[in-house]
């Protein structure tokens, strides 16, 4: 591009940058995203209709028989019904943390839960899974999916049980439901998997292929029922050891044929929410019945209180559910959108119609060597609708497995301090001020390209919110190992000199960016909390070129100010 049209599209970048950055950015209080307002908000709270507490509750041990002939222990929660009365449906819990321990409170919590289901007339069970004798090599998620399978038809052939079958349980207990539901079973109808991977490889083990971290090197006794983190550390690689141990989208779309109905709950804070938003993305890609809550929590902070969910509460969303799937009351919960999420900024609840939502606006913003002015990192760059010019500077890092370290709080809950710390070590591109609010929900994607001095490197990202004052709040992260993004199951090492292409998928948000403040991407090679350290040195350099065009995808809904500069940009 030379002459008149080089300048002419220079002119058009600055006209587009005066569109989003306006005026001098003035701080302004959270609020709706401009151009939601019309959106279907929940506005209140609503009574449950749910199904009546009219029976007592009469608890019992029981052992179920496994099919090579382990007997699990359980606990029985079964409505007092008169001898004459039809039987109801069961609902079961699967544990799989194993007593005593400090997660073995949620017995006590389950035990109020299935009692409550037991004054509604369901029969409830809480299941414990194996616990002694289990292979040291196959210590995780052992036989989860036969020994599933057989409670799950064992509970639906008890004289106490119609055959109609639900499941419903948080993070291990929901994990467990997975793992039922791939072998099967013909009597499972419903399960409500809380905060729960299913590819736990990718999304909770090795997070985007890098080395498992610090949450799972706790997984050991007595904490679990078994030492975890020394079954799971020789398998580095997906390999079949792994396949048995995760449930992929070819075993969800064979659970989706078979009709089971599904209910997730998640939260922006959890450190399992990659996985189980690909959950549901993946069941509804195969037809099945799915409905997804997403809300402002950390791991299982919904089941223990947390925000209330709305318009019903959280034990109450799942009893509707169970009522309208296993009773067949039509109490309304299936004609409402699949997908009900909490928006961040003015913190309110809203019902949309699938997820992904599928008017989302995915704006590009090119990675550019122009210095932004706003950031202290090691090149601060621009985020601009433009595209890179042929002979755009790269910009670059060196990683050291000694340090020193950023922090993306991939251990868990999303951080809440200031990252302008971290942002001195990390590269750096960030937008204009933006002059309305302006809604981000869904999954940002950063694709870009890189040349690697070093067999192997990791890839931390980070989405922030710049203050007027300076101050960078994390929005959204992500985590991406080079060599497994190409292969999980069999990596080869980088080769020095070639670039590669990447696409790095941050994990999804809902957040609202308040008019004055800007969007900034932070791109380094580590994470101190979440993963241990790359073993292997590396000098990262990021291309921004025409011929290597780098760029972040981000999804805006509504029609705000910076969603109309962009169509008028692309349009042009």
């Amino acid at each position: 591009m030379r002459g008149g049209k080089a300048r002419a599209v220079a002119v058009l970048a600055v006209v587009v940058c005066s569109l989003v950055a306006g005026s001098p950015a003035q701080s302004a209080s959270p609020s709706k995203g401009e151009g939601t307002g019309h959106r279907h908000w929940v506005t209140s709270a609503q009574s449950a209709p749910m199904s009546p507490q009219q029976f007592g509750v009469v608890t019992a041990p029981a052992l179920i028989p496994m099919r090579d002939g382990e007997m699990l222990r359980a606990v029985l929660y079964l409505p007092s019904r008169p001898p004459t009365d039809a039987p109801g449906p069961c609902i079961g819990v699967l544990d799989g943390y194993a007593p005593p321990s400090a997660i073995a409170a949620l017995g006590g919590v389950y035990a109020t839960i299935l009692g409550d289901y037991a004054t509604r007339g369901y029969a409830g069970v809480y299941v414990h899974l194996r616990a002694i004798g289990v292979p040291a090599d196959q210590a995780l998620y052992y036989k989860y999916a036969s020994d599933g399978y057989d409670v799950v038809e064992w509970m639906a052939k008890q004289s106490w049980c119609n055959g109609r079958v639900g499941l419903r349980g948080t993070s291990l207990l929901g994990i467990s439901q997975w793992f039922a539901a791939k072998g099967l079973p013909p009597h499972l109808k419903a399960m409500v998997p809380d905060v729960a991977c299913g590819d736990c490889y990718w999304g909770l083990w090795y997070v985007g292929g890098m080395i498992a971290g610090s949450g799972r090197k706790g997984r050991t006794p007595p904490s679990t029922a078994y030492d975890e983190y020394a079954a799971a550390r020789p398998h580095r690689n997906y390999d079949a050891w792994w396949r048995e141990r995760t449930i992929m989208p070819s075993d969800r779309e064979k659970i989706a044929r078979k009709g089971v109905k599904v209910l997730i709950f998640g939260g922006w804070d959890d450190y399992m929410l990659w996985s189980y938003t690909h959950n549901y993305m993946d069941y509804r890609a195969a037809k099945g019945d799915a409905k997804i809550i997403l809300g402002p929590w950390t791991h299982g902070q919904a089941l223990l209180g947390g925000t209330a969910v709305e318009p019903y509460s959280f034990n109450n969303y799942q009893t509707l559910f169970f009522d309208r799937w296993l009773k067949g009351i039509h109490n309304g919960i299936d004609r409402e959108n699949r997908a009900l999420i909490y928006v961040q900024g003015p913190n309110e609840w809203r019902f949309e119609r699938e997820w992904p939502i599928p008017d989302t606006n995915y704006v590009t913003f090119n990675l550019r060597a122009r210095r932004s002015g706003t950031a202290p990192s090691l090149n601060d760059g621009s985020l601009t609708f433009a595209t890179a010019r042929p002979h755009e500077r790269s910009v670059g890092y060196t990683y050291s497995p000694t340090g020193p370290y950023n922090d993306a709080g991939g251990g868990g809950a999303r951080l809440t301090n200031d990252q302008r710390g971290d942002e001195q070590r990390s590269l750096t591109w960030t937008t204009p001020a933006v002059q309305t609010p302006t809604e981000i929900t869904g999954r940002p994607n950063l694709n870009f390209w890189a040349k690697v001095v070093g067999p192997d490197t990791d890839f931390v990202a980070e989405l922030t919110d710049v203050g007027p004052d300076g101050t960078s709040t994390q929005i959204a992260r992500g985590w991406l190992n080079a060599p497994r993004f190409f292969d999980r199951s069999h990596p080869k090492p980088l080769r020095m000199g070639i670039a590669y292409k990447f696409k790095l998928e941050l994990w999804p948000t809902s957040y609202v960016l308040a008019a004055g403040h800007r969007l900034r991407l932070d791109l380094s090679g580590s994470d101190s909390t979440g993963n241990d350290p790359n073993p292997y040195p590396s000098r990262v350099t990021i291309l921004q070129d025409a011929a290597h065009p780098s760029a972040l995808i981000v999804p805006l809904i509504g029609d705000s100010r910076l969603v109309r500069a962009y169509r008028g940009f692309i349009e042009r």
